[in-house]
């Protein structure tokens, strides 16, 4: 079970990195770039059952992408407590789940 979790979270920081890894950030959306407008976003996706954000739906991606979405919509507090290594703190973002409420973690 604990090989099966370590897995997964390779996978997700792997996926969630890759921008990072490829000089590339994405920059389309406002709430992806602007600190404010993402602590705005992440307020107003606050679950009330769990008090994290929630994420997007995975059936907005393909791939990887939707693979990754869908394990963080699974395991959303497990993510909260892990640091990104893609430099997205320069956007607001304070632990690996805050990549997968907006489509930073689709790379």
């Amino acid at each position: 079970m604990l090989k099966i979790l370590v897995n997964i979270l390779v996978f997700i920081i792997f996926t969630s990195g890759s921008a990072w890894a490829n000089g590339e950030h994405p920059k389309t959306l406002k709430q992806e770039t602007d600190p404010k407008a993402f602590k705005s976003l992440k307020e107003q996706s606050i679950d009330p059952k769990t008090g994290l954000p929630k994420t997007l739906d995975p059936h907005h991606f393909k791939g990887k992408a939707k693979q990754a979405y869908q394990i963080a919509k699974d395991i959303p507090e497990v993510l909260a407590q892990m640091p990104c290594f893609c430099d997205c703190d320069v956007f607001g973002h304070e632990n690996l789940l805050d990549c997968f409420i907006d489509q930073h973690g689709a790379g």
